[in-house]
């Protein structure tokens, strides 16, 4: 076999198994290669939604998370504006913080004051309870007292405030203060 007839056989086979290696790729290696892109979209997908799943789960378990501690912020909301009238807890309040500033207190009357009706749907009508009340004490200690109801938990408000001097013959100079609190409570 001369030089020649050897190069086209070579040229024949090799051709040949161009046409074979492209014939098992059209056939084999084309259809897997198209089963492997619809498996990645399908991986891709599933990973979108087992993501945005966890997000979900993460949040409502955030969410769990703050409606247990809801009855205690409930518990907080009463205290400050309380669910219904109690002339008890406004007499201790007032009465404590009297006496934690060194002031006598003389007399507390209190009274239910007319609702106040609200224009919301959301919000609750607003009922007031209003405490008149004499304070006998020094001038330093009535302020301290004022300062304390403006930063008590219980919403108060001063309405009426008269100051009188009263010198007795031999004491030291006391103040007579008469003053009305208002506080609120939610109506139902």
């Amino acid at each position: 076999m001369s030089g020649s007839s050897k190069r086209i056989l070579f040229i024949f086979l090799s051709l040949a198994l161009f046409m074979g290696s492209a014939f098992l790729y059209s056939t084999f290696v084309k259809d897997a290669y198209q089963n492997i892109t619809t498996l990645r979209s399908d991986l891709a997908s599933k990973t979108d939604s087992f993501v945005k799943t966890q997000e979900t789960i993460t949040r409502v378990q955030s969410l769990l998370k703050s409606l247990q501690n809801a009855s205690e912020v409930q518990k907080r909301a009463s205290l400050i504006l309380p669910n219904e009238k109690d002339p008890g807890y406004l007499i201790n309040q007032i009465t404590g913080l009297a006496r934690v500033n060194g002031l006598e207190l003389e007399s507390l009357s209190t009274q239910v004051a007319p609702l106040q009706p609200s224009r919301s749907n959301i919000v609750r009508n607003v009922g007031r309870l209003k405490a008149d009340l004499r304070l006998k004490g020094s001038y330093a200690g009535f302020k301290s007292f004022l300062k304390n109801l403006e930063n008590n938990i219980l919403i108060l408000d001063v309405n009426d405030l008269r100051i009188e001097a009263n010198q007795a013959k031999g004491e030291t100079s006391t103040l007579n203060y008469s003053l009305s609190i208002t506080s609120y409570y939610q109506v139902e």
